[in-house]
């Protein structure tokens, strides 16, 4: 062979490698797109209600419930969730508002509606949802008040995110008044009657200053609560009268 034909061999051997890499690449980024996309589908399920129904240890041995549409098998729990057992109520559904409420009876259109309730009972559902992501296993959503078909979140999701962080705001914004306003220490006796006192630890708040009881009177609230303060900045306050100006414990009388 001469080594002109050598060369151009020796291109042509080089040029058909490319070409088989190439299509290597190609082959196998299809096969891994593929696989990712499977292995979500399947990691993540949409089901309907009906669906969710049957996963009650009679149609489907698995036990499912779902909480705030994120859907979980608890079949590992079965002593506590199987038929007959206490909490088989949330067997085959999403019975989040019972998880605060604690009716086990309610078989309603809002049995899982939380929107209207209060911050602390949302924190506590949020609390309950992270405790089953942690013991049991992700199944997928649920189709409904929660996701959409597509297994994308509803306008209903996003408006309890949204009073999610309106309430850990508030819960911010209690705490700092705490620290401001610390409750009082609140004791009753039927000689004695009502004796509220303040400590460096009153309300369960540490500091390094005592201070005197005054009633708080806060916009929008229906009675105006014990409070210890350092001094007197706003017109909030009010001095309750059966209390001495300097007064760290006094008996008062409540309406």
């Amino acid at each position: 062979m001469s080594f002109g034909k050598f060369l151009i061999e020796k291109k042509r051997i080089i040029f058909y490698s490319v070409i088989i890499c190439i299509l290597a690449i190609l082959v196998n980024k299809r096969f891994m797109t593929s696989s990712i996309s499977e292995n979500v589908k399947s990691y993540k399920l949409t089901l309907t209600q009906e669906e969710l129904a049957k996963h009650n240890g009679d149609e489907h041995k698995e036990l499912y419930l779902a909480v705030m549409g994120s859907i979980f098998d608890v079949s590992s729990g079965k002593i506590h969730y199987a038929k007959g057992r206490s909490y088989h109520y949330f067997i085959g559904k999403d019975g989040t508002r019972a998880l605060v409420s604690g009716n086990f009876e309610d078989e309603s259109e809002d049995k899982d509606h939380i929107l209207n309730l209060k911050c602390d009972d949302i924190f506590a559902i949020m609390h309950w949802r992270k405790t089953f992501h942690d013991k049991y296993k992700y199944v997928g959503v649920l189709q409904g008040r929660y996701y959409n078909s597509d297994g994308t979140e509803t306008q209903y999701m996003a408006e309890i995110r949204n009073k999610l962080k309106n309430c850990k705001e508030e819960k911010e914004n209690a705490k700092q008044q705490d620290q401001l306003y610390p409750p009082c220490n609140v004791a009753w006796s039927e000689t004695e009657g009502t004796r509220v006192w303040c400590s460096k630890s009153s309300g369960g708040i540490k500091r390094n200053w005592v201070g005197v009881p005054r009633q708080l009177y806060e916009p929008g609230g229906d009675k105006p609560k014990c409070v210890c303060v350092q001094r007197e900045d706003t017109n909030m306050l009010k001095q309750y009268e059966e209390c001495s100006n300097s007064a760290t414990e006094c008996v008062i009388h409540v309406t």
